[in-house]
C-alpha cells in the first residue's frame, strides 16, 4: 500500500501543535497565529516575558526565520530544539535553548 503524502501546510500545523504542547509542558502560555502566511507561528508568555516564535523542520536558513522573531523551534524526529540569535533574559525560562552563530564566509 502506498504511503499517503502529507501536505506541507498540514505538516507545518502538526509541528506547531507539537511545539505548543512542549512549551505548555514547560509552563508557557501559548497563542497560535490564525494566519498561515505570517512570519510568527506562536506567541508565548511566561513570567511577563512575551516572545515571538517561528517553527521549522530544520535550522537551515535560521537568519531569515528569526527575522522578527525571538526564538526558532526546530522539530525533527527527536525532541524539539530551541534556538536564538543572541542571549536574552528570558532564555532561562526554557529547559534548553542554544544561541546560533553565523558561519564565517571564506
Amino acid at each position: 500500500m502506498a504511503k499517503k503524502c502529507e501536505a506541507p501546510s498540514a505538516r507545518g500545523a502538526r509541528f506547531e501543535i507539537l511545539v505548543a504542547a512542549d512549551l505548555m509542558r514547560q509552563g508557557w502560555t501559548v497563542f497560535r497565529s490564525l494566519s498561515p502566511v505570517g512570519k510568527t507561528d506562536l506567541v508565548i508568555l511566561k513570567r511577563n516575558a512575551l516572545l515571538r516564535l517561528q517553527v521549522k523542520s530544520t535550522a537551515g536558513g535560521w537568519d531569515t526565520s528569526l527575522r522578527g522573531n525571538n526564538v526558532l523551534a526546530v522539530v525533527n524526529q527527536g525532541p524539539v530544539r530551541y534556538f536564538a540569535k543572541r542571549r536574552f533574559a528570558a532564555m532561562s525560562l526554557f529547559e534548553s535553548i542554544e544561541v546560533l552563530k553565523r558561519r564565517k564566509k571564506r
